[in-house]
This record gives C-alpha cells, sequence and structure tokens, in this order.
C-alpha cells in the first residue's frame, strides 16, 4: 500500500541527525595543499571549481592533490597493516 507524501507523519519522514565526529589527521600527514584542498572540498562544502578558483590553480590539479590525499589518508588508516 502507498500513501501520498503529504499523508505521511512528518516524524516517518525525519532523518535521524547523527553527531558527526571529525577524523584527526597528524600534521605530517599531508601536506599543506592537501590538507587545504580536502578542507575546502569537506570542511567548506566547496566543489572543485570553486577551489580551483579560490587557489588559483586548474581543476586537474585540485582533482589531482585531492587523489593524492585521499591515498595518504586510506594508506594511513587503513587497518589491515
Amino acid at each position: 500500500m502507498t500513501l501520498p507524501l503529504d499523508d505521511v507523519p512528518e516524524t516517518a519522514l525525519a532523518v535521524a541527525s547523527e553527531p558527526i565526529e571529525k577524523v584527526k589527521i597528524p600534521n605530517d600527514l599531508l601536506t599543506p595543499q592537501q590538507h587545504l584542498t580536502i578542507t575546502m572540498l569537506y570542511e567548506q562544502d566547496l566543489d572543485v571549481r570553486e577551489v580551483a578558483t579560490r587557489l588559483g590553480v586548474d581543476p586537474q590539479t585540485v582533482r589531482s592533490t585531492h587523489h593524492k590525499a585521499m591515498t595518504r589518508l586510506r594508506e594511513h588508516f587503513d587497518d589491515s597493516h
């Protein structure tokens, strides 16, 4: 059985808001550019083009910097080591 969206109680549509726990990244793990890129993408919620404009670089540079930072983070936080 389906109901029209307007007939569903508001509480049934609510999304549980759980606190977001920030990951502590060791100071020397990322380069300053990688850290800034990650901060702008994830904490400031900017898209790649906005980050590129603010940093005065090409969007591909932002994507490459992001990829390298994520690789370092994955290696650091990988439980299999």
